[in-house]
């Protein structure tokens, strides 16, 4: 227990116990100092007096501050004197990193948005969290969202761990854009294997009726009322038909929108080497990216889901071409006669 001595009322305390001194003037340093602002002996004492109401001796700050450094936090000393904590749990690039992804992510609300970015920039100084005052915009910004998303997330989680099914709601939207649940309140039982962010959304990658396809995946989001199943037990990955040596790398690669459907091994010719790098952010080292011999063309062979393709090919049409196979082929030039005709009646 700390012992203080006997104030004077409304007095400042003299502190006793020096565990205690340390861990105050380590949050005046989190607090008012970094690279830019140091803080002088004097300034620390006159901090913890006016913010704590508590009174420390200068020579009980100097032995805090050498014990601290020995605790391996990264306090320096100015040349002009003055100390500041420099290092910390998340430096302001990645605490802007962090920041900008909750922001830009469809499936978090806005409040909980601003609500984790305000605990990210406790990491930082005062001074610091100054350049995060843009996020207040980020209200005012119309998405949807589901308030439960952590639970859900938890919960699936939680399933998992004691090797147990999950069972929820799925919601779809009807003519006017509003949710309800779909197939009149019915529960989907799964077996969840991995959560995942897939374009700035979450999905549950699980399995669902195996009989139709051994794998499947929910929009996290559009979850409701989720509960653990106990009387189910998950279904082995390993054991689902085709799934014996299943890399979830591999499969977020080759199901890029995380539609329904086979891979395929398509081949295309890219007519603008700008587009390499998107090739490459899709895809990663899965996409191999080569020159043919006798045309030195720019080509790229690609193994994924044909649907999915299909809408990344049409998303990148100006400067790429499918070469092959001649399902997808067949099935874009379908696509581009009825854009055509479709356009042409309206003039």
């Amino acid at each position: 227990m700390i012992k203080y001595e006997k104030a004077k009322k409304k007095g400042p305390r003299m502190i006793y116990n020096k565990k205690s001194s340390i861990l105050l003037i380590l949050k005046v340093l989190e607090e008012y100092s970094d690279e830019e602002h140091f803080l002088t002996q004097q300034e620390i004492i006159d901090k913890v007096k006016n913010i704590y109401n508590v009174e420390l001796e200068r020579k009980s700050v100097a032995f805090s501050l050498s014990l601290l450094q020995e605790l391996d936090y990264d306090i320096n000393k100015s040349p002009r004197g003055g100390y500041a904590l420099l290092s910390r749990a998340l430096d302001p690039s990645e605490v802007r990193y962090i920041t900008d992804a909750l922001f830009s992510s469809k499936t978090i609300d806005a409040h909980q948005a601003v609500k984790l970015s305000k605990a990210l920039s406790g990491c930082l100084s005062k001074y610091q969290r100054r350049d995060y005052n843009y996020i207040h915009k980020s209200v005012e910004i119309s998405k949807f969202a589901n308030k439960d998303l952590f639970f859900i997330i938890e919960t699936i989680e939680e399933a998992k761990k004691k090797g147990k099914r999950v069972s929820f709601q799925y919601i779809a939207f009807d003519s006017n854009g509003e949710p309800y649940i779909k197939r009149d309140g019915f529960r989907y039982i799964v077996s969840p294997y991995y959560t995942v962010n897939n374009n700035g959304r979450y999905y549950l990658v699980c399995n669902y009726r195996e009989k139709y396809r051994p794998i499947s995946a929910f929009r996290i989001d559009y979850i409701r009322n989720i509960q653990i199943d106990d009387e189910w037990d998950i279904k082995p990955l390993e054991k689902l038909q085709g799934m014996k040596e299943f890399n979830i790398s591999k499969y977020l690669t080759e199901n890029i929108y995380l539609l329904s459907g086979e891979p395929v091994s398509a081949t295309i010719e890219i007519e603008d080497e700008n587009t390499i790098g998107a090739v490459i952010d899709w895809f990663g080292g899965k996409a191999k990216i080569y020159k043919g011999e006798e045309d030195g063309i720019q080509y790229a062979r690609i193994t994924c889901n044909e649907s999915a393709l299909f809408y990344w090919c049409m998303q990148y049409s100006e400067t790429i071409k499918v070469v092959s196979p001649q399902s997808l082929i067949d099935r874009i030039k379908g696509e581009a006669k009825r854009i055509l005709k479709k356009y042409e009646k309206s003039f």
